[in-house]
Parts: structure tokens; sequence; C-alpha cells
């Protein structure tokens, strides 16, 4: 047989074998191929490694609760040794496993030095608690969420560590965990407000244009107010007049009748017409109150309307204009309102750049869409141009442009008259008035007399002017290193808290129509989720097996 022949040599590094490496190791001088520990699959062996000594007790403690299932307890600790050994080993029943760690120093690694392998013990019956569950292990758990949710609350702790490792924890572990999560993530009371000072200054330095005032005595700066006295409303509406309303006219201060802030606008340089109640808590309760004779109704009654009431407003509250703005804004900060200061003005940040992110985009898309107006205003107007093709319109003066509607009837409802002025812009039903946009029989009159509605409604619903509204950018703040030392410092003073009574904290805000629809609708959810889990009772059955 002829052989051919070999023109190239062959080449040694491809006639070499290498041993198979798993996937989750390294190759480590003096301790080849050593595996790591991964929390997807819980295993422990022989020659982990890990960077600190604390890696290695959460790897074993994380083993022991979501997938041993067993609990333990530490028999040496030393700074190069650390041992564990089952805690449900007896001398009848002796269980093999136990973890020995040592600190190797030519690699500068803890490595488990010896591992007993699964666990021989049995349980003689089913813990609802895990006793190495402490406050640091739930902690971890929860630092994403509360990045996230500053209004994560405790119930939701003990819900996701039920889910996460089928344990049961009690409320005061959970509170203080929780607590040790939001010091991880946000800081602790005395550090935060250390920080305030620094932080608004880079705030200022990277966003030009932003207001900080400070209200101090001498360089000892005051408490932070966390309640609405006369002193605190009067200095913010000092503010509010200096920096916000600056002489100009035709504001419209819209809140509650607390007393220091009432005290505070008739006293200072805010005109007291400018102030209007909200009546939002108390609305729902006026009609049957009054029927019932009520004091509160006579109370209401003694109060001029204009006040209170947007049909005798004239016209300065409209839409977003509302108390509904507010509340929103207070909805959102409100889960925020238990984290230090600090971090209450870093959230305020990101939502507000959030906020303004999302409707600059928003704004884009509408002008793409050759929109003219608002989605809210779009919406209205073109229900409203449908609903006016029902009306019967009678002209009266065609120098003032008015006008009677009469409505269809529907049923019981309609036949109504309506008065339309186009010269005033109003209609006798007040919804021209209350949200700037021409209402059905202002539209149908406006059809009578030649009018473009389109033109009536105000120029604040313009896509132009809610551009111009959020194309306004903030800039990010740099890290510490680069800020700027105050001239001043802040210091926490833990001794001026707010006296409180033990236990838990209650609520004293007054639910109004909103708590009700959200905890009705909780229920209903409730409800559904209770009636699917009845209708399969052996599934039921069998997942608790």
């Amino acid at each position: 047989m002829n052989t051919q022949p070999s023109f190239y040599r062959s080449i040694p590094f491809f006639q070499q074998t290498f041993p198979e490496i798993p996937a989750d190791s390294v190759d480590v001088p003096n301790l080849r191929y050593a595996k790591f520990y991964n929390k997807s699959e819980g295993r422990l062996d022989k020659g982990m490694l890990f960077k600190t000594k604390e890696e290695l007790m959460e790897a074993v403690q994380d083993h022991s609760i979501r997938h041993a299932r067993r609990e333990y307890y530490v028999t040496e600790s030393s700074k190069t040794k650390w041992k564990v050994l089952c805690k449900h080993s007896t001398e009848e029943q002796w269980c093999r496993w136990e973890v020995r760690g040592g600190y190797k120093p030519k690699i500068r690694r803890w490595a488990i030095t010896q591992y007993g392998g699964t666990h021989t013990c049995v349980l003689n019956n089913m813990s609802l608690s895990h006793g190495n569950i402490n406050r640091a292990y739930i902690a971890s758990l929860h630092l994403g969420h509360v990045k996230c949710n500053p209004s994560y609350g405790i119930k939701h702790v003990i819900q996701n560590v039920k889910d996460q490792t089928g344990y049961d924890v009690p409320y005061q572990k959970a509170w203080y965990s929780l607590k040790m999560a939001r010091e991880i993530v946000y800081g602790t009371w005395e550090s935060s407000v250390q920080k305030l000072p620094a932080y608004l200054g880079a705030i200022q330095k990277y966003n030009p244009g932003t207001i900080v005032e400070w209200k101090h005595k001498g360089f000892q700066a005051s408490t932070v107010v966390d309640e609405e006295t006369y002193p605190s409303w009067k200095w913010f509406l000092q503010q509010l007049s200096r920096h916000v309303i600056r002489g100009r006219r035709g504001m419209c201060l819209i809140s509650d009748r607390h007393g220091g802030l009432i005290k505070a606008v008739r006293e200072g340089s805010l005109l007291a017409s400018w102030l209007r109640i909200s009546i939002k808590k108390v609305q729902p309760h006026y009609g049957r109150d009054k029927e019932a004779g009520c004091q509160s109704v006579a109370y209401l009654d003694a109060i001029n309307k204009e006040k209170w009431t947007a049909s005798h407003d004239g016209g300065w509250r409209c839409g977003i204009l509302t108390t509904n703005m507010s509340e929103c804004i207070n909805g959102v900060l409100k889960g925020a309102r238990r984290l230090p200061v600090s971090a209450l003005v870093e959230i305020t940040l990101e939502r507000t750049v959030h906020y303004f992110h999302v409707r600059a985009i928003k704004g884009q898309k509408m002008l793409q869409n050759n929109q003219l107006w608002t989605d809210f205003a779009c919406k209205m107007f073109i229900s409203w141009q449908q609903k006016a093709v029902e009306h019967t319109v009678t002209k009266y003066s065609h120098a003032q442009q008015s006008a009677s509607v009469v409505t269809r009837r529907q049923g019981r409802h309609g036949m109504n008259t309506h008065v339309v002025k186009i010269a005033n812009r109003e209609c006798s039903c007040g919804k021209w008035n209350q949200f700037g946009i021409p209402c059905s029989h202002a539209q149908k009159v406006c059809g009578a007399y030649n009018i473009s509605a389109a033109s009536m409604v105000k120029d604040y619903y313009d896509v132009m002017a809610y551009n111009n509204t959020y194309s306004k950018h903030f800039e990010p703040v740099q890290s510490e290193d680069y800020w700027d030392d105050p001239n001043f410092q802040l210091v926490h003073d833990p001794t001026i808290r707010t006296v409180t009574r033990p236990g838990r904290n209650q609520t004293t805000r007054i639910h109004n129509e909103m708590d009700w629809r959200q905890t009705r609708a909780r229920q209903e959810a409730q409800q559904q989720q209770g009636d699917s889990s009845a209708a399969s009772p052996l599934q039921n059955s069998i997942d608790a097996f």
C-alpha cells in the first residue's frame, strides 16, 4: 500500500489532552478548579472558595434555610477558622452534616476544608420558623424592594420571607429587619442629616436654578418639621411668596381649614381672599348630613361658598388645578415619609425627573401625530362633540352670541335647558368654566353661529404648551467625592421626637371616597382569588401534600 508523503508536521498542541473544567469553577493557584457557591443550586462542597468569612457564613445560612431546611449552631469561630454542626443531631440519632472553613493565606481566600455531606437526621415535627433566619438575612432579601419601593411595609416583608423560604417570621423581627434594610440603602437618620447640606448643594451645583432656603439659628440648624404648625406654615408661605408668587396677582391657594395655615395666611403677605378650602373629605357626607340636620351643614353654610365650592369659585380652579393634583403628589410621597431626610430629597428628585421624562416622550409622540391638544382635552372634546348632535338650540342674541340648549330625553333624564353665552365663554352647566373646554351645549351653539369650537379650548391644553412645560431637563448628581463642603453642619438631635404611645402607630387621616374605592377594589380582588381557589378543591388538596 502506497503512502502519501506528508508535507506538514503535526502540531504538538493539538495532540495534547486537557482535563474538563466545570463551568462554575476557576483556576486558582495551589487550589485548581475550586468551585463557588451558587444560590440557585444551594449545594455545598469541599474546596469551595469565598472571598470573605461573611460570604462563607451567608452560603451556609442560605443552604440550611432554603435547601437543607435544617438548623445549625456554631462551635468554633475565629479569624482563621469557622465550624458549624447540625442542631438536630443527638446521641441517639447522630447527624454527619458539618461544615469547617478556614482562611488560606496563599490564595487569600476562605475555603470549605471539611464537609460531612447531606443531613442524616430525621425531623420528628416540622417547624414553621427557622432559628437561623436573623435580621441580616431578612434585610438582604429586601434591599432591592426597599430601593424600588420606599413604602415597602412590614406585611410585605413577612409575606416575602414566607414565599422565598416557607417560614414565618414574627412582626418584631420583620420590623427590625426592614429598618436595617433601609439603613443599608438610605443610611441612618444621623448620617442622613449630616449629608443633607452637601447633597442639596450638589443639586444646586449641577442643576442651576434650584432654590434651597435654610431656616436656622446662628450655625445650629433647627429640626426638620414633621407636623403642621403655625411657625412652619408661616415660614413656608414666606418662601412661597418670595420664590414662586413674586408679587403676581390672581394666585389661588387650595388647602384644608388648618388653624395654623389660616392664621399664617391672614397675618402674612398673602391675601386671605386667595385661600380656597378643600371640601373633599366632607363632601360625601354633606347631602346626608343636610337631611339629618347635623351641625356640620350649618358650619359649612356659614362659610363663604366661593371658598370651598367649584360652582361659586369664579373659575379659579379647573381640571388639574383642583385638589386632585395635590392629593396625587401627597400619595406618591407618602411612602417615602418614613425614610431619612436625605433619602426623601433624593427620591423626590428621582421621581420628579422620571415624571418629566415620561411626559416629555409623550409630548413628542403627540407632536408627531399632529395632535392639537393633550389626550385628556381631545377625549373630552370629542365626547362632548358627539353628544352635541342630540341637542336642540334656540338662538337669542347675535351680538352676545347667546342661546338656549335643550338636551334630549333619555329615559327619566334629559330635557334640561342650559344657557350658553359664547362672548363670555360660559354655560349654565358649569363644565366649560370648570374644565376650560367647550361643553356639548357650547359646541352646539358654536355650530349655530358658525364659530369654531376648537378655538375656545384653553391654551394650556395645547400640545406645544405641554411640551414647553416638560422640556426642562435635569442633570444627574455626581458621587459624594465631587460635592462641595457646606459652610455649616447639621446635627441630628435624637431628643426631639414625637411622643407616641406603645404599640403600632395608628393613622389619624380621615378616609374619603378614594380610600373607600381602594378598599372595595382590594376586597373584590381577594374575593375573586378566594372563589378561584374554592372552585378546585381537589387541586388544593393535592397541592397541600
